[in-house]
């Protein structure tokens, strides 16, 4: 059994609204693809698993620019 995000590998879909016009927020992907430019291939399942199994990830609304925070709870396939 391997311990996955469930939103890096499609499993789960991002349902959340926007609090500022409603809108339908979108997933950007991990938090750590934004830090720089091997933070992307930094976050490895022993880190993942250290860190209680969560990832974050960044929303953002397409409609006004919004952004927020998501932390999903990784789980075993």
């Amino acid at each position: 059994m391997e311990l996955v995000c469930p939103l890096c590998n499609g499993l789960k879909d991002v349902h959340a609204a926007c609090r500022e016009c409603g809108g339908q927020m979108v997933d950007g992907g991990m938090v750590t693809d934004y830090e720089g430019p091997y933070s992307p291939y930094e976050l490895t399942p022993q880190v993942k698993q250290e860190n209680g199994g969560r990832c974050t990830h960044l929303l953002y609304c397409g409609t006004c620019g919004e952004q927020m925070y998501m932390i999903a709870q990784s789980e075993y396939i």
